[in-house]
């Protein structure tokens, strides 16, 4: 991996100097640890202080997912619903008027997949992090917050992740950013990550900077308060590689202790689809991924390196982006310290030669009922008849196709095919599979769905011959 690793290092360089960056520090997160940090270029133009692995940058909307995370704790523990009403939990909402008389109650479930119905509010909601309890209350008596109906679209709202904020404040008892720390961060071991980047600033620390008419200043550094529940965290590449690897560390499903803040399952409905899909802009030619926003993660298909979860995140002076491959182990994050970057346009690729260079993971064991079910099909090949597997048959199968056509098909498949051998298994879950026999003149390639009976027998049985 060292020679994948340099290449990653000066992908990351030619990037900055593409998009005029002053620093950047980005981590690969592989087997539950960090693998590799690139830090380059300037935390500070003004004092010429170079970037280091320890360098803290502010992560923008990359803290919603940490958002998203403390309030499915509560969920966990039995202290809130999601699909309650949100005025139960914020009670100054229960005044907003709805956009139409006939629109649902917003909800906290709304709020977490942005359904609610807000106006999205990028540009404006990167400004009003340090906004106090009694402007967001204002906000709410006398705004006008709402796009549409709640609950049609998928509509991005930082309003809504920092009403996702008060919820956590009003039912942990506590202001949202001490119980964050307390239920996520602290366990984590995220020492140097924090809401309030004034501390952070103290340290190693990456100021924001833009680029206007050839010159290079300083952003203003907004500071914490009721609106930083939706992207007002500082962290560093080490702190933030112990989240990657908690999420990662989700997947696959399995029978372990729990050892999180928050169960495994929890995070893995973090990534499902709860919001309308959507197809994101291309980005250099290539054909974007459908996509749908789950709890603070969006999930994408991708064709090159299967299912990803990810994350952008931008503020004045600040982009970032994570992403994670839950089937692979991988996470790639980057941080950079000018005005959007767009780091979204390099993770993708690192994560693509990070990828390649997995090495194969060994197939899942079929399980014995699968194996059972195979093995008695293979049998019945052989035979010529299919009442030979009848033992592993639910009670559907011959009456949806008769033994008599089965075994037709049969004959025809062994006529073209000639005898064959059990070649691999390939479950899809302990019910369903797909399995290859190499025979004398081809393969044959069987599907297998079980069925949910005490003992499970063939519900549903294809075989398919394939030339050589």
């Amino acid at each position: 991996m060292t020679t994948a690793f340099a290449q990653i290092d000066a992908a990351y360089a030619t990037f900055a100097q593409q998009h005029n960056i002053p620093g950047i520090v980005a981590g690969v997160v592989q087997d539950g640890r960090l693998v590799h940090v690139t830090a380059l270029g300037l935390a500070d133009i003004e004092a010429g202080r170079r970037t280091s692995p320890a360098t803290a940058f502010r992560i923008a909307s990359m803290t919603k997912s940490i958002t998203a995370l403390a309030i499915l704790s509560l969920r966990d523990q039995g202290r809130l619903a999601l699909d309650t009403p949100l005025a139960r939990y914020v009670p100054q909402f229960a005044a907003v008027p709805p956009p139409t008389t006939d629109s649902p109650p917003v909800t906290v479930r709304h709020l977490l997949s942005h359904v609610a119905g807000f106006v999205t509010d990028d540009p404006w909601g990167d400004r009003v992090l340090g906004m106090t309890p009694a402007a967001l209350d204002t906000l709410m008596a006398e705004g006008k917050l709402f796009a549409r109906t709640p609950g049609l679209a998928f509509e991005y709202s930082n309003l809504g992740y920092a009403l996702l904020g008060r919820v956590l404040t009003n039912v942990s008892g506590e202001p949202y950013q001490a119980f964050v720390r307390r239920t996520v961060l602290q366990p984590l071991g995220m020492t140097r990550t924090t809401f309030d980047a004034f501390e952070a600033a103290r340290g190693d620390f990456a100021w924001g900077h833009r680029f206007d008419e050839g010159k290079w200043s300083r952003e203003r550094l907004e500071p914490d308060g009721e609106v930083g529940a939706m992207g007002g965290l500082a962290t560093t590449a080490a702190d933030y590689a112990r989240y990657v690897a908690f999420l990662l560390d989700a997947w696959p499903a399995r029978d372990d202790p729990e050892s999180g803040p928050v169960r495994r399952s929890t995070v893995r409905e973090m990534s499902l689809f709860h919001a309308p899909p959507f197809l994101p802009d291309p980005v250099d030619g290539r054909a974007p991924a459908a996509s749908a926003y789950g709890y603070g993660l969006v999930n994408a298909a991708d064709s090159k390196i299967g299912r990803r979860a990810h994350h952008s995140g931008g503020l004045p002076g600040y982009g970032s982006h994570m992403l994670l491959l839950p089937e692979s182990g991988i996470g790639i994050f980057a941080f950079g310290n000018r005005t959007y970057a767009p780091m979204s346009r390099i993770t993708l690729a690192v994560a693509e030669t990070v990828h390649a260079l997995q090495p194969s993971r060994a197939p899942a064991a079929p399980s014995p009922w699968l194996k059972r079910a195979v093995e008695a099909v293979v049998a019945a090949y052989a035979a010529g008849r299919i009442e030979v597997a009848e033992a592993v048959f639910a009670g559907n199968l011959l009456l949806d196709m008769p033994a008599r056509l089965r075994n037709v098909e049969l004959a025809a498949l062994k006529e073209r095919l000639g005898v064959g051998r059990l070649e691999s298994i390939v479950p899809v879950h302990a019910l369903d599979g797909s399995f290859t026999m190499a025979c004398a003149n081809g393969r044959l390639r069987g599907e297998i769905t079980l069925s949910p009976d005490p003992e499970p027998g063939i519900q549903d049985l294809t075989l398919e011959a394939q030339p050589s």
